[in-house]
């Protein structure tokens, strides 16, 4: 898509609605069998439709053995598949019986539409009807044909009421495909594999790419499994995308570059120089103001200013978009201004990314109306990124940790719903193929924002699996997502998850058992199901210590701190579920060789236990052994006295005494009093709203390894009711968080409660009094707000009736 039409046309793009509804293959009705057609062209094809044409022939080769041929002569006799845009339809002497095109809103035949259809009339035998409105309609009218297909060994057949006429509702439908070593997939993979990769998502309706570069240092350097140089591969992910005519974006970020200086602007402009001289293609550039970069905005615009013109001296339709990644408040004030009053030409859209300090439809009001919005959603993490996962268990999060596999099809769904009518369009954030259900959904979201969500899973179980998995696969992905939904101790619903994966598990023949997409819902099915013994494991352990320790003032100190010690030791005898264990492993390794997949930074060359490495995370300690221990090594050579009071100070670390109250806050379990509205319906970003936020696996309390969190200038508030009008309450309270933010505590709005603390010594929590003006009519609200930092974080909150 090139500049001027983006600025031209995107308005009304982003309008456009889709003309049909996808209505799926009915399973019972008439069917025509395609294992002997012929895939008709026509006799002046353009390279695209040639290459969608050719795709069709070689992803039904791939699922049933049969190699259909692609000719630009009518067959005599015989089922066709037309494959063609309404430009160059092949010529056929009776005419065909071709659906009107979708329309746009303005009534011309909309950008990229398609339909797929079949003509029992005009000849003989069935004509399938695969036309796009323009070439690359033909690689989407492909898409639903694969889609609606149903591909067994040696079969292939489509339901013969198969009738849509649709075209997408936005024009911008992109991944971020980044061949880096700190990908979990993509460095493993050599050109076929981005190509394959590349069919997959056009399938689901993706237009787009965006390529991440090798111009940091870090990223240039060959990681282990690479086997393709970085800058190489950028050049040819540019000529593949081409050839498909998908257009090319490109991440820029300014990395170890201060371009206020003119040596370094100098140089970083002479580096895009030569890589934009080394792209065939390149549609749009999107230059992030942060994560990473972090240049404030009267130095970044006048910089891009100059890199337009670099970039359109060699693509002169490029793009060129930035985002406000990272902007402090006064950062971002000043660049809705400088926008609102210079409209300057040389900036095609603005992007709304992760760690933006206001919602996208804010950012739609202030920009001014000649730049699109494109939404940059984070859709390949679960913690400390844009999307948390709501509610999420800890034991997950200790585990299972950042960047797992994660299919979140209805929760993305809605997160697309919410954030899409501001925007024309995505290009979805992503380090891998964790999120490989994620980005089906946002393509397939973004081209019909109502498709319907388990629809969709039945055409990725029925497209990636196999017909005869299409309605269990899309319940167990469906499954996955619902065991992350409760608590995991009580959620029997993930065993049953376990048990729908291991039915399939049983049938399925070597290939199926080969297919990776396969492999990770088996993996993540597992995985899950043993984190829950564990943790069932290891609550009762942790129980039975701490019943030890509480017997210490009838048994004596050191009876107690010996008998707790033996209870913990039983997480040393023996292995919990080993079965599942064993299973775990083997499907890291199967999914290490399908697909390049790190699951490991010792086994697999995964570039750190964040980026996906859920094999390093798998024995994470559930409980508070680390921190029992270690307090009970500190009580051991102290008099009984003060062995007593330490071990009684453990057993009742949690306890407020009568009247009071206790939250543990990022423990969806243990945080009654948490303020969530707006919430995460409303509010999946939280940007407004309080989340829960988890650090990585550690030797100290899981308590403070969590911690209720809100962004920037957002308050984090705890609300009390029900209370003691004429009681003293005192907080007590633990503060920490990977922000290490200051913080200031205001009551009922009005009475100051500490003017700018800092985090909390670890094990020795403050105290404030409240004053009785706050809780004379029964209620409490406390509100945290920034004074420094990310944002407020609060561990644990005691409310102490004195």
């Amino acid at each position: 898509m090139s500049h001027t039409l983006i600025q031209a046309e995107v308005v009304l793009a982003c309008l456009a609605v889709t003309l049909a509804v996808l209505a799926p293959c009915s399973a019972n009705g008439p069917k025509i069998d395609l294992g002997s057609a012929l895939i008709v062209v026509a006799a002046k094809a353009s390279p695209v439709e040639l290459k969608a044409a050719t795709m069709l022939k070689e992803e039904i080769a791939k699922r049933t053995g049969i190699g259909l041929k692609v000719t630009s002569d009518w067959p005599v006799e015989g089922t066709a598949i037309v494959v063609a845009s309404r430009e160059r339809l092949p010529a056929f002497s009776g005419g065909l019986g071709l659906p009107a095109a979708p329309a746009g809103k303005d009534g011309n035949a909309a950008a990229e539409g398609c339909v797929l259809a079949v003509d029992s009339k005009t000849r003989k035998a069935p004509t399938i009807l695969a036309i796009g409105n323009d070439q690359r309609g033909t690689l989407f009218a492909v898409g639903l044909l694969l889609r609606r297909a149903e591909m067994r060994e040696g079969r292939i057949e489509i339901s013969a009421s198969v009738n849509i006429s649709t075209a997408p509702r936005y024009p911008m439908r992109a991944h971020q495909l980044g061949y880096r070593p700190k990908s979990n997939t993509y460095d493993a993979w050599d050109v076929a594999h981005f190509e394959q990769y590349i069919r997959d998502l056009i399938v689901f309706g993706m237009n787009s790419v965006e390529v991440l570069t090798a111009l940091d240092p870090d990223d240039a350097v060959y990681g282990p499994l690479m086997p393709v140089d970085p800058w190489q591969m950028t050049t040819e992910l540019s000529r593949l995308l081409d050839s498909y005519d998908l257009d090319v974006w490109l991440w820029l970020p300014l990395q170890r570059a201060d371009v206020s200086k003119p040596a370094d602007r100098k140089r970083t402009l002479e580096e895009r120089d030569r890589l934009f001289a080394s792209m065939p293609r390149l549609d749009q550039v999107n230059v992030p103001s942060g994560d990473p970069g972090d240049t404030p905005p009267d130095v970044l615009l006048p910089y891009l200013g100059e890199l337009a013109a670099v970039l359109r001296k060699h693509h002169p339709k490029a793009g060129l978009w930035v985002s406000t990644q990272g902007f402090e408040p006064d950062e971002r004030d000043y660049f809705y201004r400088y926008l609102q009053e210079k409209k300057p030409d040389w900036l095609t859209g603005v992007i709304y990314g992760p760690w933006a300090r206001d919602t996208i439809e804010h950012m739609r009001q202030e920009v001014p109306a000649k730049y699109p919005v494109r939404d940059y959603p984070d859709i390949t993490h679960c913690i400390r990124c844009q999307y948390p996962v709501p509610r999420w268990d800890q034991a997950f999060a200790l585990t299972l940790n950042r960047e797992p596999i994660m299919p979140r099809p209805r929760q993305y769904a809605h997160i697309h719903e919410v954030n899409a009518p501001f925007s024309c369009g995505f290009a979805t954030y992503s380090d891998g193929v964790n999120d490989d259900v994620n980005k089906m959904i946002w393509s397939a979201r973004g081209w019909d924002p109502g498709a319907d969500v388990k629809q969709l899973m039945v055409e990725y179980g029925r497209y990636f699996v196999g017909p005869d998995f299409a309605e269990q696969v899309a319940n167990g992905l469906l499954a996955l997502e619902e065991n992350w939904t409760k608590p995991l101790l009580k959620n029997e619903g993930v065993d049953k998850t376990l048990g729908l994966w291991q039915e399939m598990e049983q049938r399925a023949g070597p290939k199926t058992l080969a297919n990776w997409r396969f492999q990770q819902g088996l993996y993540r099915a597992y995985y899950d199901a043993y984190v829950r013994q564990r943790l069932m494991h290891e609550t009762e352990v942790e129980e039975q210590a701490l019943g030890w320790l509480a017997e210490a003032p009838g048994i004596g100190p050191d009876a107690a701190l010996q008998a707790a010690r033996s209870a913990l030791k039983r997480l040393d005898t023996g292995e919990v579920a080993p079965h599942l264990r064993q299973r775990i492993e083997e499907l890291a390794g199967a999914l290490f060789k399908s697909i390049g997949m790190q699951l490991s930074v010792r086994k697999y060359g995964a570039s750190g236990i964040e980026r996906g490495a859920t094999q390093d995370s798998l024995d994470a300690p559930l409980n508070d052994r680390p921190w029992l221990e270690a307090e009970m090594d500190r009580l051991a050579p102290l008099d009984d006295e003060a062995k007593l009071a330490g071990i009684l100070r453990m057993v009742r670390w949690e306890d407020a005494g009568p009247g009071g109250f206790y939250d543990d806050l990022g423990n969806a379990t243990k945080e009654p009093h948490l303020v969530l509205e707006p919430g995460w319906a409303k509010d999946p970003g939280f940007v407004l709203s309080a989340q829960d936020e988890f650090g990585g696996p550690s030797d100290t309390r899981l308590s403070w390894e969590c911690q209720g969190q809100t962004l920037y200038d957002a308050p984090l508030r705890v609300r009390y009711e029900k209370l003691d009008p004429n009681a003293q309450y005192v907080l007590r309270a633990t503060y920490c968080g990977r922000f290490n933010t200051v913080m200031k505590l205001v009551a009922d709005g009005q009475y100051v409660i500490h003017e700018a603390q800092g985090p909390t010594k670890l094990g020795e929590p403050m105290e404030f009094r409240i004053p009785r003006q706050a809780t004379a009519d029964g209620k409490l609200e406390l509100a945290w707000t920034r004074v420094r930092g990310r944002g407020p974080q609060v561990a644990e909150v005691w409310l102490i009736r004195k």
